[in-house]
C-alpha cells in the first residue's frame, strides 16, 4: 500500500551532492523495459524505484492498449492541468517559498508573475543574492538581468507553478495504476518519451514521470518528473480563480528531503498598469522566455573502475545547464541504486554538456537556462556499450 504524507515536513539538510536514496530501502515493484544494445532489441530488468512517502505507483502499472483508452488517460491529464493553469486568463500572481538546506539559493523568497493578456507577462523575483525583472512582450524578453543562469530553487519553483503539462504525442508510452493519497483515491499515469520505441512492463521505470490526479476535482495532487523527486499540491487552502484552482501549498522532496516550502500569497486579477509592460530600462535579451520546461536525458555509461553489475544501476542527477556554454551547475543526487557509484556520476555530470546542436544560439534568440535531469544508466557486462540519447 502507498505510504501517506501527511502535509509539510521541514527538514533541514545539506543538499547539494550529498544525497543518495537508495533502493535498499525500496518494496517497490521492479520495472522491465526493452533497451537497443547495439541495434538489438534487449529487454532489461530494472531495479526498483526507491521507496518514498509520495512515490504513489508502489505495484504493476497498466500499459494502455486502445484508442479509448489512451484518450481517456490524455483527456484526463489535459483537463486536470487546464483546472489549475493560472495562464488560462489574465491573473496576477504573488508566491513566497522558502528552500531548505545550504545551496546558494536557499532561503526565503518572493515571486511575482502578472500577465494582462495574451503574449505579455511580467516576473520578478526576490531572493538571497538574486533579484530580477523580467518583461516578456511579443516574444521578446526584456530584463534587468543580462542572459545568465537561473537559481535552481527559483527553477524548480516555476517549473511546479508553469511546466508540468507532459507532451502525450504518438511516440509517448503511457501507463495507469490506481492509488490514494492521505484517503483520497487517485489515478497515476506514467509517461515516457519512447523515442527508442521501447515496451516498459511491471512497476514504475526509471524513465517515467508520474502524474498522480484526484478524477473527482480534477486537480493533480503530485508529480513526480524523476524517481525520487516530487511536487505535493495541497489545495485545502486553495484559491478558486475564475475557472481555475489554484493550489495554496506546494511541497517539493528530493532524496526523501524537503527542499521547497511554497505558498500561493494571492491570485487576482491584474491592476491596469500601462508603464509596468513598457521595456524601458530594461536589457533587450532576445526572442523567446527565460527558461523553458525541464529537459530529461539519459545516457550509459561503463562500469567505473572495471566493476561489472548482474543488472543495470542507476543515478539520477539534476542541475542547472548554462544558457550558453551547456555545461552543468548546482549537481544534485536524487536517487541511486548503487551508493558506490556517486563519486563516478558526479564526475560524469561535471563533464558532461548538451550536444553542439543545443549549444549553437542563432542571433537574436534568448540564451535560455534549463533545468536538467540527467539519468545515467550503468549496464552490465554483456551490455556494456556507451551510448547516448537524450528527450
Amino acid at each position: 500500500m502507498p505510504a501517506h504524507h501527511s502535509g509539510f515536513r521541514r527538514l533541514r539538510a545539506p543538499i547539494f551532492g550529498l544525497l543518495l536514496y537508495h533502493s535498499v530501502l525500496s518494496a517497490q515493484t521492479p520495472a522491465h523495459s526493452t533497451l537497443s544494445i547495439n541495434g538489438t532489441p534487449t529487454q532489461i530488468a530494472e531495479p526498483a524505484v526507491p521507496r518514498d512517502p509520495l512515490e504513489l505507483v508502489t505495484g504493476e502499472a497498466q500499459p494502455v492498449e486502445d484508442a479509448t483508452g489512451r484518450a481517456e488517460v490524455v483527456n484526463l491529464v489535459i483537463e486536470a492541468r487546464k483546472h489549475s493553469n493560472i495562464r488560462a486568463q489574465p491573473y496576477d500572481l504573488k508566491t513566497a517559498f522558502t528552500a531548505l538546506g545550504s545551496g546558494s539559493s536557499d532561503g526565503d523568497w518572493k515571486l511575482q508573475d502578472t500577465s494582462p493578456g495574451k503574449n505579455m507577462y511580467r516576473w520578478t523575483a526576490q531572493g538571497p543574492g538574486y533579484s530580477a525583472v523580467n518583461l516578456f512582450v511579443n516574444k521578446i524578453l526584456y530584463s534587468d538581468r543580462s542572459a545568465d543562469s537561473i537559481p535552481i530553487r527559483l527553477a524548480q519553483v516555476r517549473a511546479a507553478i508553469f511546466f508540468t503539462q507532459p507532451g502525450l504525442g504518438p511516440r509517448t508510452s503511457i501507463r495507469r495504476a490506481s492509488a490514494s493519497l492521505d484517503g483520497v483515491d487517485l489515478n497515476c499515469v506514467l509517461v515516457s518519451q519512447n523515442v527508442m520505441g521501447q515496451s516498459i512492463s511491471g512497476g514504475r521505470s526509471w524513465d517515467e514521470a508520474e502524474y498522480c490526479i484526484d478524477p473527482k476535482s480534477l486537480s493533480v495532487v503530485t508529480y513526480s518528473p524523476i524517481p525520487g523527486l516530487y511536487t505535493h499540491y495541497e489545495y485545502s487552502s486553495g484559491i478558486k480563480f475564475h475557472e481555475t484552482l489554484v493550489p495554496g501549498k506546494l511541497t517539493i522532496t528530493q532524496a526523501g528531503q524537503t527542499v521547497i516550502e511554497a505558498r500561493t500569497v494571492s491570485v487576482t486579477d491584474p491592476v491596469s498598469d500601462v508603464s509596468a509592460f513598457q521595456p524601458s530600462g530594461l536589457n533587450t535579451i532576445g526572442k523567446g522566455p527565460a527558461m523553458s520546461p525541464p529537459w530529461h536525458y539519459h545516457a550509459n555509461a561503463p562500469a567505473p573502475g572495471g566493476t561489472s553489475f548482474d543488472q543495470p544501476q542507476i543515478v539520477v542527477m539534476h542541475g542547472m545547464q548554462s544558457p550558453k556554454k551547456g555545461h552543468l551547475s548546482d549537481i544534485e543526487l536524487v536517487a541511486s541504486t548503487n551508493p558506490s557509484l556517486r563519486d563516478s556520476a558526479l564526475q560524469y555530470a561535471s563533464k558532461w554538456k548538451s550536444t553542439p546542436m543545443f549549444a549553437v544560439l542563432e542571433p537574436g534568440t534568448t540564451p535560455q537556462a534549463h533545468e536538467v535531469y540527467l539519468t545515467l544508466r550503468y549496464l552490465p557486462a554483456q551490455t556494456n556499450k556507451a551510448s547516448n540519447s537524450g528527450q
